[in-house]
Order: structure tokens, then C-alpha cells, then sequence
């Protein structure tokens, strides 16, 4: 909080003396944009009245500052204290979700340790069992579909490396980890094309062809249908 009080301009703002005074004036610093400010009095807020029946919310609100700050890191830590600490509280179903948010922002791109994008999907899907009637359970399922994407992408990169080193055990494996948790994007269609080339290669066509029937049987539009279908008549010919 430290390195954001900094850029202040005159330091911490002046801290109201009653309870509801000081979450008004840090809502409006934060309907403002001024984040920094805010982060400053909801702090104050819940050190100097950690008892009051409004400091579920004062935990939330500086957690939602700092991830305007897109502090994520910050924010995350203060999403999952509202949630340990406060778990009456109306926030928590917001909390969860946008503790989610924060890891999938901070994630790099594929290539690289993708631990950030494990642990959005983890919360996502804690959100989606807990609250699966929540108005945001369609976004949640969006970016479940994102992440799946990233993650199959990332494995099957590796799988793809694996087959033109000549072992295909080992890409066996990152086609069968695709197929099994990262479904419904193009990448877990490729890991099921791959995955019958490698059959294929063994002689096990009726197998090859189960992989190629289950990219056919997708209920939306993949590119690689095309492919599964010429696979399957070249094998049957």
C-alpha cells in the first residue's frame, strides 16, 4: 500500500471520523478512478472499526480497488481475505469469481509456466459448483473455455515436439491429458487427430478411427472435421 499512497500527491487522505463517513468518501474516490485514495481509507476503515456490520463490504470494496489499480496480485490476496474472514457475507460469491479474474490476468502467455491459469480454472469451477444459478455463471464458463484453450494449447505444443522426436508414448500422454480435461477447443480436436495418427502408426485403425468419429461428433464447428473425415476414409481404403 506503501508504493500507491506514494503517488498521492498529498500523501493519505484525511480519514472522516465516523464509520460511514469514511466508506463514503473512499466510494467516491473509487467512483472517481481515484484508487489509490480509496485503498487508503477502506484500509483505515477496517483497522480502526474491524468489528462493524459494514466491514465485509469495506473488504471487498479494497480488494475491487486495488483490482482497478490492476494490482492483481493485491487484489487477490484481498478477495480471499473477505473470504476467509467474512464468509456470511453477500460478497463472497463476487469474491470467488474475481479471485479467478486476478490469477487469469496474471498469467503469461502459453509458452510459458501457465500455474496462474491452474488456479483461475480452479476458481472458476469453485465458482460454477458453489453458484451455478449466479448471474455471472455464463462469463465463469467463458473463461473456463479460455483457459481449457490456453492449457491444451500449451500441452499440445509439447505433444506435437514429442511425436517428431520419434516418441510417441510420451505424446501419447499429453493427447490423452488434453482429451481429458481440456475439451471443447480446437486444440483438444489436434491432441484427438494426433492421437489417431499415433494409433494409426501401430497398426490400431479402429481405434484411429474412434479418435477421428469424436472430432466428427462435436456439436459445433470445428475446422479439423474435414480432417477426420479424409482420415477416415483413408484408413477404411
Amino acid at each position: 500500500m506503501v508504493a500507491l499512497l506514494g503517488g498521492c500527491g498529498g500523501g493519505m487522505p484525511k480519514v472522516p471520523a465516523s464509520p460511514t463517513a469514511v466508506l463514503e468518501r473512499a466510494d467516491d474516490y473509487l467512483k472517481r478512478g481515484k484508487e489509490r485514495e480509496a485503498i487508503a481509507l477502506y484500509t483505515q476503515f477496517l483497522e480502526r472499526f474491524p468489528g462493524h456490520e459494514r466491514a465485509d463490504y469495506a473488504q471487498f470494496q479494497l480488494a475491487e480497488s486495488y483490482f482497478k489499480a490492476r494490482d492483481y496480485a493485491m487484489a487477490s490476496i484481498e478477495y480471499q481475505l473477505l473470504i476467509a474472514n467474512y464468509g456470511y457475507s453477500e460478497w463472497v460469491d463476487d469474491a470467488v469469481f474475481q479471485t479467478g479474474v486476478c490469477n487469469w490476468d496474471e498469467a503469461p502467455k502459453y509458452p510459458r509456466d501457465q500455474q496462474k491459469s491452474n488456479e483461475a480454472l480452479s476458481r472458476f469451477n469453485q465458482f460454477l459448483q458453489t453458484y451455478p444459478d449466479n448471474s455471472r455463471a455464463p462469463e465463469a464458463r467463458e473463461y473456463v473455455r479460455k483457459i481449457n484453450s490456453r492449457l491444451a494449447q500449451k500441452a499440445y505444443t509439447s505433444a506435437k515436439w514429442y511425436y517428431r522426436q520419434g516418441e510417441p508414448k510420451a505424446s501419447l500422454v499429453y493427447c490423452e491429458k488434453i482429451i481429458r480435461e481440456y475439451p471443447d477447443n480446437e486444440f483438444w480436436a489436434e491432441a484427438l487427430l494426433l492421437k489417431g495418427q499415433i494409433l494409426v502408426d501401430r497398426g490400431d485403425n479402429d481405434g484411429a478411427i474412434a479418435q477421428y468419429t469424436q472430432v466428427i461428433a462435436y456439436p459445433g464447428d470445428l475446422p479439423q472435421k474435414k480432417e477426420a473425415e479424409r482420415r477416415i476414409r483413408e484408413v477404411r481404403h
